[in-house]
This record gives C-alpha cells, sequence and structure tokens, in this order.
C-alpha cells in the first residue's frame, strides 16, 4: 500500500486535532456540484426539448431517455434524446453534439406513433459510426413500424422503413456488415413472410426476395440466431404450431438468395420440424453450429405411471439445401434443471422412470429393456437440497456429480452402465435458459 495515502489522512487529523485547520461547515455539507459539461449538456437538452417531454424506448437493451453513441464516426458520442413535443408527429429523437466546448443542437428525427418501443444501433454500412434502429408503436392494432437512419456529414439520412411483427439484426452474407430479417404479418393469407435487408455498395439498404413463415406472426414465440454450418449463418423462427406443437423456419441465404430452407414447396410448412414439445434449437454441444431438436417419447412402462410422458430428444443438424444430420441425443429434466447426454447404446431400448429412495427422495431413474422383456437400471440421477445434501448424495452407494448453489446433484450408477463416474460427469450438464420450453 502507497505510505503516502496512510500519512496524509493522519497528518489532516492532527491538523484538526491541533486547532491549525479551519472550514466551512456549510461547504463541507454540500452535495458534490456537476462538472461544467455537465452543465452545459443540460441546458441544451432543456433548450431543444422546447416543453416537451422525455418518452424512453419501452423495451430492448437501451432504454435509457438520453443516451450517447458515436454515430459519425468521427470518436465523438452524441446525444440522442428521447422525448415527445406537440405536433403531427411527435415522437422525436434530438440529436445533440459538443462542439467547441459547447453543445449544439444538429437535429431531430420525427416519427408518428404512442410510444417508442425500441432502438438499437449497428453497422450496416461499412462506414465509420453507428446507423439507427428505431422501432415506433402506432397503435394498439397496427403493427410496431421501424426506421433506420444514417447520420452523415449533411444530417441524417433515412435508410429504410416498414412495418414488422419481429426484426432482429445479424450478418446473413458474411461481409462484416450487419442485415436486417424482418419478420411480417400478411394481410392477404394465414402466413406470415419475412424480408432481408442488405446494404448495397450505394449505402442503401436493398430488400431480398420475400420468404414466407409456416405460420402467422402471432404465433412466433421465439428468434434465434447463429450458424448451420461453420460460418453459414442463419435465423431461427420458432412458431406455435397449434396448441401442442412448436414448428421451426430456418432463413438463409442459398447462392445468395434469401430462402426457408425448411419450408416445403407443396405444403408452404416446415413439416419436417414440427415437434410436440416446447423445446427450442440451440447449439447442444457448444460447436459453434445450431442443433435443431426432434422430440421422440419413450415407452412406458407397464404399471408404472412414472414412466410416462417421458421423452429423448435427437439434435439433428440442417444444411442449406435442407437435408438433415442427426447428431447427439439427450434426456432432459427441466423440473431438476439438467439435461444427460445419452450413450447410443441406450437408446434403442431406453425407458425413463420417476423413482424414489427409502427415505422418500424422488430421482431420475434411466433403464434398458432386453430382448426378454426384463428391464435392467443403469443409472439414477438425483438432486439433494438442505443441510443434509451433501451427506446424502453419497450414501446407499451413490456419488456427486456436481453441485449448483445449495443443490447437491448426485448418481447411483450400475456395472453395466458403460459408462465411468468421468463420463458421467462429463455427460450431465445444465439446462441454460433460452432452452427452457416455453409455457405457450
Amino acid at each position: 500500500m502507497n505510505k503516502l495515502k496512510l500519512i496524509a489522512p493522519v497528518l489532516l487529523l492532527l491538523s484538526l486535532l491541533s486547532g491549525c485547520y479551519s472550514f466551512d461547515s456549510d461547504s463541507f455539507y454540500a452535495l458534490p456540484q456537476r462538472s461544467p459539461e455537465y452543465r452545459e449538456l443540460q441546458t441544451a437538452v432543456e433548450t431543444a426539448l422546447a416543453g416537451g417531454s422525455y418518452s424512453a424506448p419501452v423495451s430492448g437493451a437501451n432504454r435509457q431517455v438520453i443516451q450517447q453513441v458515436d454515430l459519425d464516426g468521427d470518436g465523438l458520442e452524441e446525444v440522442l434524446v428521447f422525448c415527445k413535443q406537440e405536433g403531427e408527429r411527435p415522437l422525436k429523437v434530438l440529436i445533440l453534439k459538443r462542439e467547441e466546448e459547447r453543445y449544439v443542437h444538429l437535429s431531430t428525427l420525427e416519427g408518428d406513433g404512442t410510444a417508442f418501443d425500441s432502438v438499437q444501433y449497428a453497422q450496416l454500412d461499412g462506414q465509420p459510426g453507428m446507423e439507427i434502429l428505431l422501432s415506433r408503436r402506432i397503435g394498439e392494432q397496427v403493427q410496431q413500424f421501424l426506421s433506420v437512419y444514417t447520420i452523415g456529414q449533411e444530417g441524417p439520412r433515412e435508410l429504410m422503413s416498414s412495418g414488422y411483427a419481429a426484426y432482429t439484426v445479424l450478418d446473413l452474407d458474411g461481409d462484416a456488415r450487419s442485415d436486417i430479417f424482418v419478420l411480417r404479418a400478411n394481410a392477404e393469407g394465414p402466413r406470415a413472410y419475412a424480408e432481408l435487408y442488405r446494404c448495397s455498395e450505394q449505402g442503401d439498404l436493398v430488400k431480398d426476395a420475400e420468404a414466407s413463415l409456416s405460420t402467422g406472426a402471432d404465433s412466433v414465440k421465439r428468434i434465434l440466431t447463429g450458424n448451420i454450418a461453420p460460418e453459414v449463418p442463419a435465423v431461427f423462427v420458432a412458431s406455435a404450431y397449434d396448441e401442442s406443437n412448436l414448428i421451426t423456419d430456418v432463413f438463409t441465404l442459398e447462392r445468395n438468395v434469401f430462402v426457408n430452407i425448411t419450408q416445403n414447396a407443396e405444403s408452404g410448412q416446415s413439416s419436417q420440424t414440427v415437434r410436440n414439445y416446447y423445446v427450442y434449437s440451440t447449439d447442444i454441444d457448444n460447436n459453434g453450429v445450431i442443433e435443431l431438436p426432434n422430440t421422440l417419447p419413450l415407452p412406458p412402462i407397464e404399471g408404472d405411471s412414472g414412466s410416462e410422458n417421458q421423452y429423448r430428444i435427437i439434435w439433428y443438424n440442417l444444411s442449406a439445401d435442407g437435408s438433415r444430420s442427426d447428431n447427439k441425443t439427450t434426456y432432459h429434466n427441466f423440473a431438476e434443471g439438467w439435461f444427460l447426454f445419452l450413450p447410443e447404446a441406450w437408446c434403442p431400448s431406453l425407458r425413463v422412470s420417476r423413482v424414489h429412495t427409502e427415505t422418500g427422495q424422488a430421482g431420475t431413474e434411466f433403464s434398458v429393456q432386453g430382448e426378454d422383456g426384463s428391464l435392467q437400471p443403469v443409472l439414477r440421477v438425483y438432486a439433494f437440497t438442505g443441510e443434509k445434501a451433501q451427506a446424502q448424495s453419497r450414501e446407499e452407494g451413490r456419488f456427486l456429480i456436481t453441485q449448483r448453489g445449495d443443490v447437491c446433484y448426485s448418481a447411483l450408477l450400475d456395472p453395466q452402465s458403460g459408462l465411468t463416474r468421468e463420463e458421467l460427469q462429463a455427460r450431465f450438464n445444465f439446462i441454460s435458459v433460452d432452452l427452457l420450453p416455453s409455457e405457450g
């Protein structure tokens, strides 16, 4: 520790005790003063606001009423103020910048609507600076409206404007510039459609050919971006197919053409991705490629109600032409928050059931069925909580797999399972939030 940091407080204390130091008590208890730059900004904002009211975006990551972003790429951040003012286009974004020791009101973005829904900033045109993706809520029964602006020396320029049901930003064509994926409701049919906007060499956002969705826009549950193959990005749109089924559409570029690679040309739907279990696509094995889930019900054990409604999940990859290749197989225990990569040798005859220890602790039992119909238990997994969790996880032949918080996960592994303790621990994982099933 720096000795001066210790000496200075001591000297100050001694001077106070000796009576050789005096101070203004009013100054001593005064709140810290704002910097001159802060006061200048506050004055400039109030002047530009001109009697209007602040109106922060209501969703998304950027919800501050005043935000700072380098829009023109000069290394200095512009100040964006989100507000409402009187007039035909009440929603306004005031853009200010510090020039020659003062803040100047550069320009204003104006729009219709009742509120700002969200704002994002992205690099779209390959030039220094960031573009503004500004969405507004028009009314309860109308889609939101997205406008994209770039800020240049001549002020703001609108690159595109479109109604939307949902949108996301990603680099789909791999040119190091972000593209905009937009889902829109179809007023003339039951299925929504997707649009892709990419920046041209001239700096304009150009719309690709549309690609249809299997369902309506109001059925969309989740949009995920990721790779379907190494360095082949795609957009995965999961929608409710009916009351108990989920369907996934996968959009990508095929020979530089925007397409839904899962869509059947005759039916217009992504029928191969329908599944009767609400679990979403993810990179299940952390290899940089998104897998899609195919849920398969496991046969119940006669007379065992705990074996009903059990599933294993086959995770598969899609190529750019829509062909499928199976990857991993898992069992997911959503109630306890864990999943297990299943050995392939178990899968053809696997049975899963809920069981209990002698003390009543619930567990999950994995068994394989022999050719004679008999069941051979190969694994039991338990989740213990409470003060005795550590001890209970090691009783009756069990061993600790892992611990998370105050929960101890333990296993009873049969010698005929084909797994060692270390292999089981490597196959055991926790379910991430983005994989949890939807309530519908």
